[in-house]
């Protein structure tokens, strides 16, 4: 997804991250190749607070840390400009 963006190019993906005794929460990633968008729904999850977030955004890379390596999403709509998101990380021992 960050090498299709960076070519100006469309994709999409959806993750499912599980609880330990509850519903999932389902992330939506889309990008039409400029801009990307990250749904988080919780509305399954029963001790969720049965709603979405979407954040809306310019820029992906890919950063790493001495374990992970983590995705940041950056230049994002109605946040400050020092504002990150992290939708995911991977564990560099776990790859």
């Amino acid at each position: 997804m960050i090498h299709r963006f960076k070519e100006g190019k469309g994709d999409n993906f959806t993750m499912l991250q599980w609880g330990i005794d509850s519903g999932p929460y389902i992330h939506d990633f889309y990008n039409d190749g400029r801009v990307l968008h990250w749904t988080v729904d919780n509305s399954r999850d029963w001790a969720g607070d049965g709603g979405k977030i979407e954040y809306v955004c310019r820029a992906i890379r890919l950063a790493e840390t001495e374990e992970y390596y983590r995705v940041e999403l950056t230049d994002c709509e109605n946040q400050p400009d020092d504002f990150v998101v992290y939708p995911v990380s991977f564990r560099k021992d776990e790859l």
